[in-house]
C-alpha cells in the first residue's frame, strides 16, 4: 500500500495539512502517516506548581511525550472522520528537514508555515528546505479553498510533464476540471505584427495540445480547458490560482541548472498562491 506522509508541528496550518493528507490518502487508497520531529534547542528551566518550585529540565524526552499525546487526539480525530483509513503517527527525534525527507512515501504534505510563521503567505523555512531538495511531489497546504479546479503550468519541461500527470490524476480522484497554462514571456512578441501574434498563439496551442494529449487519453473523463498566456508564468499560474483547489508545478522549468534548485516559477507560486500547491520533481 501506497503512503501519504505528512509533517506535523502542533500549529494550526499543520494540522490543516493532516486533514488534507488524510482526504487524499483515503482517495487514493492509501496509508496516512503522520509526523512529527522533536528536537530540545536547549536544556529550559521549567517550574512545577509546587509550595517550593523545583525546576524541571525539558528534555527530548518530555517534548516527545507531549508530542504523542498531541498526534493521539489528532489519529483519533482522523480516524473518526475517516474511519477506513489506516492512519499512523510518529514522533521522531531530530531535525524536521532530515526526518521528513528520510521518511517513506509517495507523497509529502506540509503546512505552508509552522508555529514560527509570520503569517501564511511565507513559507516556512522547513517547507521551503524539503520542497527544493525532495526527489518526491511535495504538496504545500494552505487555508484556501478545497474546491475548485486544478491548475498546472507547462512549459515542455521533463518535470512539467510530471507536473500533468499529477494534476490529471488529482483532478480525477477528486473530480475537478484541469486548466492547463502556457506561458510565453518573450519580450519580442509584443513587438510583431497582429496576425503574426496569432500565428505565434496558434502555433502555441498546438504545442500545448500535443503536451495535454497523452494525459486526455490516460485520464478521459477528465475535462480539460487550455490557456496561452502572453505572460509571466508565474504571474500567469498565480492569477489562475484564485479559486482553485491545487496548482501543479515543475520544480524547475527548462532553465533550471540543477534539480536540487527550485525554480523561480515554481519558487514564485510557491510563495503566493492562495491554495495548495503541489511540486513535482524530475525522477
Amino acid at each position: 500500500m501506497s503512503t501519504v506522509v505528512v509533517g506535523f508541528d502542533g500549529s494550526d496550518l499543520s494540522r490543516r495539512a493532516v486533514l488534507w493528507g488524510a482526504e487524499e490518502a483515503s482517495r487514493r487508497g492509501a496509508a496516512l502517516q503522520v509526523v512529527q520531529a522533536v528536537r530540545a534547542p536547549l536544556p529550559e528551566p521549567v517550574f512545577t506548581p509546587m509550595t517550593i518550585p523545583v525546576p524541571e529540565f525539558v528534555s527530548e524526552e518530555t517534548m516527545s511525550k507531549a508530542a504523542e499525546d498531541h498526534l493521539a487526539e489528532l489519529a483519533a480525530e482522523v480516524r473518526r472522520n475517516w474511519p477506513g483509513l489506516d492512519v499512523s503517527a510518529h514522533v521522531r527525534l531530530g531535525r524536521p528537514v532530515d526526518v521528513l525527507a528520510d521518511e517513506p512515501g509517495e507523497l509529502l504534505v506540509l503546512g505552508s508555515s509552522g508555529r514560527t510563521g509570520i503569517r501564511e503567505m511565507f513559507l516556512g523555512s522547513t517547507a521551503l528546505e524539503l520542497v527544493s531538495a525532495c526527489g518526491r511531489p511535495v504538496v504545500v497546504t494552505r487555508s484556501g479553498p478545497l474546491e475548485g479546479r486544478v491548475v498546472v503550468g507547462v512549459d515542455g519541461s521533463e518535470t512539467s510533464a510530471g507536473a500533468l500527470a499529477f494534476a490529471f490524476d488529482f483532478a480525477s480522484r477528486h473530480g475537478r476540471e484541469v486548466l492547463a497554462i502556457h506561458a510565453f514571456n518573450d519580450a519580442g512578441w509584443a513587438e510583431l505584427p497582429e496576425p503574426d501574434v496569432g500565428h505565434v498563439r496558434a502555433d502555441l496551442a498546438r504545442l500545448l495540445d500535443e503536451r495535454l494529449a497523452p494525459h486526455a487519453a490516460r485520464w478521459p473523463g477528465v475535462h480539460v480547458a487550455r490557456e496561452v498566456a502572453f505572460d509571466a508564468p508565474a504571474r500567469a499560474l498565480l492569477r489562475a490560482a484564485e479559486g482553485a483547489a491545487l496548482v501543479a508545478v515543475g520544480s524547475h522549468g527548462r532553465g533550471a541548472v540543477s534539480r536540487a534548485i527550485l525554480g523561480s516559477v515554481s519558487h514564485a507560486v510557491l510563495h503566493h498562491a492562495p491554495c495548495a500547491v503541489a511540486v513535482v520533481h524530475r525522477r
